[in-house]
């Protein structure tokens, strides 16, 4: 209770959020409030409702009291976006962690959004099904916060991202109205997609109650194949020639020598050469395609001038493929002052962006590991070389030599600051890089569903 009045909220408001959500639910000790901070910043409450009817009341009560709300699940993506311009209450959705349907020959699933994803994949995995969903932190990510942050998984390059097989969502405003969108079955296509505005806006339009996934079958076999080349310009032709055939890979991943280490380490596929530049891909379906996979892909890496070919053995590639869905968690525990970058760009500028990102981090005396998604995806991370402190100037320095490189126009990337230190998104001017000349329609849609602001106020791209 002093912490909550160490914070300027009168008990009248505990005392009502406890009437809500139950006494038990509503929690205000220093453990609580460090376990929910959002960029150093620590809510005064965390409250825990049990469904969509009490999180709508606990909006109405915060608009009502003019109280700043941020969702979450797992915890894992309150570190994404930017600092809150204000922190009030910690909505916890940890208590909505149910599958509410499962149609396995319908390949759907309705699902509340404290599920951990480690969770629902073994629910499939027993009906041989599965999401594309290969994110970090499996073991404690929830669907709430993957969806609201759109986080990428490798299998996009084969399945899309997740606005590709969500089929619908139900969520409440930050007015506290419950509202859904789309369906809950692939061939619903009636009214607009209002759903998939909600998919990465970090909880700024509304909280995701439900959601509705299009789920996939598991492919009865799989190979996992590495190409090892000197430089960034063979490694994404190759990619360029996979892009162009006839065959249809699971994953096409590029690792830059500094990341090839990271992967490669740990006894994970020790007889690659962490030196060079490997592509990693991933091939499933019936045997046969796997085994015609693998020697289309063999004479298209000879073709490509390939220093090493090899299939991945059966230990071997489940160590490798976890390491790469964990990329951004293994950087963070190695280095926690690193800054992590999540790049949109064309997968033809992927190999001169990656030049510049070398030079300039060279320039500043820092390291890079990158991991393109061949589809159109890179994380590239900065870090300190081995033995050397790295100060905040100088970090913030080079972040903000990545944001004008992907400025640039012969480039055209899309960059957001998606992990570094606090004190480095203020000094760097924000983590999502140069205004967007969408953003007045995008304060327009955040009006509409936020008109008092209580939902993650200033996380989102322009402070909003």
């Amino acid at each position: 209770m002093s912490q909550f009045a160490h914070n300027s909220l009168v008990q009248n408001s505990i005392i009502r959020l406890e009437e809500i959500v139950g006494a038990a639910h509503v929690h205000t000790s220093a453990e609580d409030l460090a376990s929910r901070q959002a960029d150093g910043i620590l809510p005064s409450a965390v409250v825990q409702p049990a469904g969509a009817v009490e999180i709508a009341e606990v909006l109405r009560f915060a608009a009502a009291e003019k109280l700043s709300v941020i969702p979450s699940g797992g915890g894992t993506k309150l570190g994404i976006g930017s600092p809150p311009s204000r922190y009030d209450l910690a909505l916890d959705v940890s208590r909505l962690n149910h599958v509410l349907a499962y149609d396995p020959q319908d390949l759907t699933l309705g699902v509340e959004p404290g599920v951990r994803i480690e969770d629902l994949l073994r629910v499939l995995t027993e009906k041989k099904q599965f999401l594309p969903l290969a994110v970090p932190f499996a073991d404690r990510a929830t669907i709430g916060g993957i969806v609201a942050t759109n986080s990428s998984s490798p299998l996009r390059h084969a399945y899309g991202g997740v606005r590709d097989f969500c089929l619908g969502m139900e969520f409440v405003t930050g007015e506290g109205i419950q509202a859904k969108s789309g369906g809950r079955v692939v061939k619903n296509v009636t009214g607009y997609d209002l759903h998939k505005l909600l998919i990465g806006s970090l909880g700024t339009l509304g909280i995701i109650t439900r959601v509705n996934f299009r789920t996939f079958p598991v492919l009865p076999a799989q190979g996992a194949f590495v190409a090892t080349f000197s430089s960034a310009e063979g490694a994404f032709g190759f990619c360029a020639a996979i892009a162009h055939s006839v065959i249809a890979p699971q994953i096409v991943e590029v690792a830059d020598p500094g990341a090839a280490r990271l992967l490669f380490s740990a006894g994970a596929a020790a007889r690659i050469e962490p030196r060079t530049w490997p592509v990693i891909i991933s091939a499933a379906g019936q045997p046969a395609v796997v085994d015609r996979s693998a020697r289309e892909l063999g004479y298209m890496a000879g073709a490509s001038e390939a220093e090493e070919f090899i299939q991945l053995g059966e230990a071997e590639a489940p160590a490798v493929l976890t390491r790469i869905r964990e990329f951004p968690r293994l950087i963070l525990e190695a280095a926690p002052s690193a800054a992590i970058f999540r790049i949109g760009v064309l997968p033809t500028a992927m190999a001169g962006l990656m030049r510049e990102l070398h030079s300039l981090t060279h320039k500043c005396n820092m390291d890079l590991l990158a991991m393109a998604r061949a589809s159109g995806i890179l994380y590239a991370a900065i870090l300190p070389k081995e033995g050397d402190p790295m100060t905040a100037a100088s970090l913030t320095g080079a972040v903000k030599q990545v944001f004008d490189a992907c400025n640039n126009p012969e480039i055209g990337a899309s960059a957001m600051l998606e992990w570094c230190p606090p004190e480095i998104k203020s000094a760097a001017g924000g983590v999502w890089g140069a205004p967007r000349k969408d953003f007045g329609l995008m304060q327009r849609v955040k009006k509409s569903f936020d008109p008092n602001g209580v939902l993650s106020p200033g996380r989102f791209a322009g402070g909003i």
